[in-house]
């Protein structure tokens, strides 16, 4: 059996309970301090629990906006499928139908050059000149072989040097912006050089050879007399009619025929096809009530969480945390905030049927919202889709812009130079060959922007709208990313945790080395207490011992 030898020496000591008394003054230094520790390591655990529900709640919101912003309610119909429409700007799109017949598509001019031997059959040297135009009959003939260059689409011209191969020549060829050329085994002993130009009738190809030594044989490529014996295919514009009125483009991808809209042709028609739009009532009211039922659990966490308790109820786990109340803040302004950019006149969410109850909460009227959607369908574009657009004729608007970004009107100015300026940023202006340019914002708040305008346009008002999902959504990734608010606060708090922590350690420690002191001193003191009481002991006989004799 084990033999406690503090309390053995205390109780021929003093009497005390060392280790007790030990113990009640450890405690007496450390134990304010460890709970002091211990409170704040609750809290933060608390906290950091309260942080990982509301990452998961905005979480779980961000993916809402992303399922329904892929919703599309616009759709556009084709009643061939000869052509085909791809909405570009909602904005921009009249609902109206309208009837187009595709009379002939653009076509692309191909030429071949046979009768090779191989793919490496080398060539006489010398030089090709390439331009593009238009091909044509002089009056009277029928016969193309006249030609008009096209002063949009600068010519080239490419060295053919000594020991080059046919493949050497397609290589070259096809290093020219808008030819594409290979070289094709026919399957019958030869090989052939195919030249294929870009669609529409203003690009055709003239090649003009010229012979280091003429009679060697690369004259067999010039065609500056006519494309008749090399010529598979022509090159030709696409011929539609719309709503009767007949047209010509270059391209088979239209996209200033009907405003926001791409119009793509495969094919001709035997008589008009009707394209139009529709807007799908249904699936609007379905996106508009998923949102506003995220928007109702991600306002309910936010307001259980930051609770602040004022009549002995317990308060929320992240009372008085400045990040989640700063989130709670923004989320319900800019649940009221107008949707600048989309229009003449500010976007409301109130327009859609979505009103504020008096505990924050969302109502939304799918009755009112089904009357506003049918008489002004575009509102509800200004929730989901950011615009681009301008009210001024022979300027179009589009892009991609970062989240800096602000909605609202931003003014287009082109000086004497040809230079342009929108919202105040300098602008990258690329010819379009069209008549136009195209000037690229390429930094600043609007880097991304694209105004495509009239070379006659010296200025203009540009509109961007930015949609309550994108302003959300930019909240949403302030929040939520790697570097976020939340991501943030949980490094502060888990910080903490570290530092209560080792204030614990260290309490364990000074716990130890005061135990450590404490016994010591008063085992010393015990043993100091037993020698006085033998002593006292022993002086006491020798009196009782005196007083007897």
């Amino acid at each position: 059996m084990a033999v406690d030898y503090l309390n053995a020496l205390g109780a021929s000591g003093s009497g005390l309970n060392i280790k007790q008394l030990t113990t009640s003054l450890v405690d007496a230094d450390t134990a304010p301090r460890r709970a002091a520790a211990e409170k704040k390591i609750a809290s933060a655990e608390v906290s950091i629990s309260a942080l990982g529900t509301l990452r998961s709640r905005l979480q779980g919101l961000d993916d809402a906006l992303g399922l329904v912003t892929q919703t599309s309610v616009l759709k556009a119909t084709s009643s061939s499928s000869a052509l085909s429409l791809t909405v570009t700007d909602r904005s921009k799109v009249q609902t109206q139908s309208t009837e187009i017949e595709v009379h002939q598509i653009a076509t692309r001019q191909v030429l071949e050059f046979g009768g090779f031997t191989s793919a490496s059959q080398t060539l006489a040297a010398g030089s090709v000149a390439v331009d593009f135009g238009v091909w044509f009959a002089p009056e009277g003939e029928t016969e193309a072989t006249s030609f008009a260059a096209n002063p949009d689409l600068p010519g080239s011209s490419i060295a053919v040097g000594e020991g080059a191969t046919l493949e050497d020549l397609a290589k070259a060829l096809s290093s020219i912006r808008g030819v594409t050329a290979r070289v094709l085994d026919k399957g019958d002993g030869t090989f052939s050089l195919g030249v294929i130009s870009e669609p529409g009738s203003g690009s055709a190809l003239r090649f003009t050879v010229t012979e280091a030594v003429p009679g060697a044989g690369l004259a067999r490529f010039d065609t500056t007399a006519s494309n008749g014996a090399a010529e598979v295919q022509a090159a030709a514009n696409a011929v539609l009619t719309v709503d009767g009125i007949t047209i010509s483009r270059a391209s088979n991808e239209i996209t200033d025929l009907l405003a926001g809209t791409t119009l793509t042709l495969t094919g001709t028609t035997s008589s008009p096809a009707t394209v139009g739009f529709s807007r799908d009532a249904k699936a609007a009211e379905t996106a508009m009530t998923y949102l506003v039922e995220e928007l109702n659990s991600t306002v309910a966490l936010l307001k259980d969480l930051t609770l602040r308790a004022t009549d002995g109820s317990q308060s929320g786990d992240l009372a008085g945390d400045r990040t989640a109340e700063t989130l709670r803040r923004a989320l319900t302004a800019m649940i009221s905030q107008p949707m600048n950019g989309h229009g003449e006149k500010p976007v409301y969410l109130s327009q859609l049927g979505v009103s504020t109850n008096r505990d924050g909460s969302l109502r939304f009227d799918a009755k009112a919202f089904a009357t506003a959607f049918e008489q002004k369908p575009e509102l509800f574009d200004a929730i989901f889709s950011n615009s681009f657009s301008s009210p001024d004729a022979g300027v179009t608007v589009s892009g991609a812009l970062g989240a800096a970004a602000r909605s609202g009107d931003f003014a287009f100015s082109r000086d004497g130079s040809g230079k342009a300026t929108i919202g105040g940023s300098a602008t990258l202006g690329i010819p379009t060959g069209e008549g136009q340019t195209r000037f690229i914002v390429l930094s600043g708040e609007l880097g991304g922007l694209v105004v495509t305008a009239d070379d006659t346009v010296t200025g203009a008002t540009i509109r961007f709208g930015r949609s309550f999902a994108s302003t959300l959504r930019g909240l949403l990734a302030g929040a939520l990313d790697s570097g976020g608010a939340i991501a943030q606060r949980e490094n502060k708090i888990n910080a903490t945790l570290d530092a209560q922590t080792t204030v614990l350690e260290g309490l364990d420690l000074r716990a130890a080395k005061l135990e450590q002191r404490y016994l010591a001193q008063f085992t010393a003191m015990e043993q100091a207490v037993s020698r006085f009481k033998s002593t006292g002991t022993y002086l006491q006989n020798l009196v009782d011992q005196w007083n007897s004799d």
